[in-house]
């Protein structure tokens, strides 16, 4: 009888609320008793399992992104899958980027996958997803911004963000499919391109969107 997987899974989803410190372990359960020849990446157990881990049905909290305070870790099982340990590397080192990215890097063992741009309809259908975070983005965080910046008060009196151009973005779910979205956006009128993201969850059931957040994309490290 096949082990029940880990559920934990690098998703800023309320359905799967975080704890403090969870572990990413999302290649399957690491009881040695199982059998180490074949790891199941989609064994998601039962259908009813299955459904839950891929289906949203809840509003997430604004702003709250529930990749913050999770560890990453991958199953020691997987090492065995690579004849080198330079090859386990190169994919430890993919995971963990798309870890650290938040969502918004393809990830495939977590059910992240990339939009392709080329449809003008999909442009169309992430600039909906993105202006509906964006118009939150402004009814709550545009006037603190102004008062934190205030040498760009009279620049900014009465602007809000615009967004630009989408980007990139990636997707996640079924039915309920929650997207990542970096797009170019511009603080206030004339103003400089500066990168955002934006997550928005599209419900199934002709309910609206639903924005989870919008943020300035973080500087690369160097």
């Amino acid at each position: 009888m096949a082990t029940k997987p880990n559920y934990a899974t690098t998703e800023d989803d309320a359905d799967f609320a975080p704890t403090k410190k969870q572990k990413i372990d999302d290649e399957g359960d690491s009881d040695s008793s199982s059998d180490d020849s074949f790891i199941s990446v989609g064994d998601m157990g039962t259908e009813e399992e299955w459904r839950a881990y891929r289906y949203y049905s809840k509003e997430p909290e604004w702003d709250v992104d529930s990749f913050d305070g999770r560890e990453f870790i991958i199953n020691p099982r997987i090492r065995k899958l690579y004849e080198t340990q330079e090859l386990y590397d190169e994919y430890y080192r993919k995971r963990l980027q798309a870890f650290e990215s938040k969502g918004f890097i393809p990830d495939h063992s977590n059910g992240i996958y990339e939009v392709y741009l080329e449809d003008p309809v999909r442009i169309e259908h992430l600039t909906e997803l993105v202006n509906v975070c964006v118009k939150k983005f402004n009814e709550t965080k545009m006037d603190l911004y102004i008062c934190r910046i205030s040498f760009f008060f009279s620049i900014l009196r009465g602007k809000t963000l615009e967004l630009v151009n989408i980007l990139r973005a990636t997707e996640r779910g079924y039915g309920n499919v929650k997207f990542y979205i970096t797009f170019m956006a511009r603080e206030y009128q004339n103003g400089p391109l500066v990168e955002y993201q934006a997550k928005a969850i599209k419900f199934g059931n002709n309910r609206p969107p639903f924005p989870i957040l919008c943020r300035p994309s973080p500087k690369p490290e160097t």
